[in-house]
Formats: structure tokens, C-alpha cells, sequence
């Protein structure tokens, strides 16, 4: 099942590639990025350290406005992992805020593997240089909707390559 949540997100991804190139002046942003954080279940005991790994393919919507997919891997603390997809808004304010909201689906996570609905939320900085690649840095929030609400806040660092 898990391989099949990942072909279904690496199709979605090239779909998005594909219309990126279809503009007449395609920009599209590539974001690998990783960090740490805090897990809070709110179903078990099983709080504790988090860590993430995902990449963001967003395609520009305006000078400081982007919009795109997100595709990340969680593993939790007691070897607990599940995969989250999703789609997402991005807004860069006064040249070096970076803000973006995302209605993601949890794959994987729960007691029976189920395929959940939540909410992505990122808050931070990026820098306004006009370079191929720079660094950000972000505060993320994963709000996922199970029985009781489970929580993932953690510090996201990565790289944003533009073409």
C-alpha cells in the first residue's frame, strides 16, 4: 500500500512539472527539506521525538505567491512512520517571511494504517536573494484528525531551487 501512495504521489508530481512547463515563462520551485520536532498523540503514549524528510514541487502564482505539492515522510520515535501528501498555498511577505497552509492526507498513521485527512501549516523565513538556490528555515504544525487530534510541531530547514 505504501508503494502505491508513492507512485500515486511521484505521478502527481510530474502532472505539476508538466504544467509548470506549459507557461510561456515556466518557473517552477523545487524545495527539498528535513527537520525535528515534537509528536503529540493524542490516542496513546506514544509522545516524543519526530523527524521529517519531504520535498515541495510549487509553481509561482504571482510575485511573492506560490502554490503546489508537498510530499513527506514522518518517523516517530518508537519506529512508528507514515507518509503525508498533499496540496498547499505559499506566500513570501516583506521579502524574507515565507508563510504556506496545506490540506495534506496521513497515510499510514494509526492503529489499522488508516489514511487520514489534516491540516499543514509553516511559518518562517526565506531570504530574498536572486539566486538558483537559498535556504529556509520554518516553524511546521501537522494537525492530523483521528479519533483525538494528533499534533506534529517541529523546525524545518531546507533549500529552495528555483528554474
Amino acid at each position: 500500500m505504501f508503494r502505491r501512495n508513492i507512485r500515486c504521489g511521484y505521478l502527481l508530481v510530474a502532472l505539476l512539472l508538466l504544467a509548470g512547463f506549459a507557461n510561456a515563462q515556466p518557473t517552477v520551485v523545487v524545495r527539498p527539506q528535513g527537520g525535528y520536532g515534537y509528536f503529540h498523540s493524542g490516542v496513546s503514549e506514544n509522545n516524543g521525538g519526530v523527524y521529517h524528510a519531504g520535498l515541495r514541487i510549487l509553481l509561482n502564482a504571482g510575485d511573492a505567491r506560490r502554490f503546489g505539492l508537498e510530499l513527506t515522510h514522518f518517523g516517530v520515535k518508537d519506529g512508528d512512520e507514515f507518509t503525508s501528501i498533499g496540496i498547499l498555498l505559499e506566500e513570501r511577505m516583506w521579502n524574507w517571511f515565507n508563510r504556506s497552509i496545506g490540506t495534506v492526507g496521513y497515510f499510514g498513521y494509526g492503529a489499522d494504517s488508516d489514511n487520514l485527512v489534516g491540516l499543514m501549516t509553516n511559518l518562517g523565513w526565506e531570504p530574498n536573494w536572486e539566486k538558483l538556490i537559498k535556504p529556509f528555515v520554518t516553524y511546521r504544525s501537522d494537525v492530523i484528525f483521528y479519533d483525538k487530534i494528533t499534533t506534529v510541531n517541529s523546525l524545518s530547514a531546507g533549500i529552495t531551487i528555483g528554474f
